[in-house]
């Protein structure tokens, strides 16, 4: 290759590299080359970070935003969309099923996720419950996912022996790994007349909150579970 025509070449290469963040990398007769950018993966990291700070609203909203048809998907190994998975499901336990996303969400997204009656609520729960274990199932004796499914547990009446066996056995062991188990933990203990269990995981709870109002219990909890 003569002079001329390295030049040229080498010319071409610098103007197409220029032009391909505008999308336009065919001024010499190249092909248009994009990157390929899935957004996706810094918005869950978002919603992760939302999540830990307590944006239960803005995590969920966000999951929903990006997966749409999360919940009607019943199994995956997708790393990026388990993750999502996590998100929505513990943001679900922790609003008791009713997500206040209504302003996070077109309408057409909303679907049941606001949890308008007590049925859609226990549908939510029993949702973030079934995603849950499906995470623990794939990674099995990993603390922050059974963290994670025992919080869960602990909104189900009907899970609630479960969820304490889960919770208690994880602290006991000091894996339990965020405060809104430990409170749950603490609501679990109240329940079971275990007055100085509960002080315990009130003051683990508190030790690790931000806010420590989310460690607040009430022992006058109804018992009964749901029928």
């Amino acid at each position: 290759m003569n002079g001329p025509a390295v030049r040229l070449t080498l010319f071409c290469a610098l103007i197409a590299s220029a032009l391909v963040p505008s999308g336009d990398a065919s001024a010499c007769g190249g092909e248009e080359i994009m990157p390929a950018i899935d957004h996706r993966v810094m918005g869950v990291a978002q919603a992760e970070q939302a999540l830990r700070d307590g944006r239960v609203a803005a995590a969920a909203g966000s999951v929903i935003r990006m997966f749409p048809e999360i919940r009607r998907i019943s199994h995956d190994r997708d790393p990026l969309l388990n993750r999502a998975f996590r998100v929505l499901a513990v943001a679900t336990a922790r609003a008791d099923g009713a997500l206040k996303v209504r302003a996070e969400l077109p309408r057409e997204l909303l679907e049941t996720w606001g949890g308008a009656s007590a049925e859609e609520r226990k549908a939510n729960v029993d949702w973030s419950i079934r995603a849950l274990r499906r995470l623990n199932e794939q990674r099995k004796n990993e603390p922050a996912l059974q963290t994670d499914l025992g919080e869960a547990l602990a909104r189900a009446p009907e899970h609630r022996g479960e969820a304490l066996q889960l919770l208690a056995g994880l602290a006991e062991k000091d894996l339990l790994a965020s405060p809104e188990a430990y409170a749950a933990l603490a609501r679990l203990r109240a329940l079971s007349g275990d007055s100085a269990g509960h002080d315990a995981a009130v003051g683990r709870c508190e030790t690790m909150a931000k806010d420590t109002a989310l460690c607040r219990t009430s022992r006058a909890i109804d018992p009964r579970p749901q029928s």
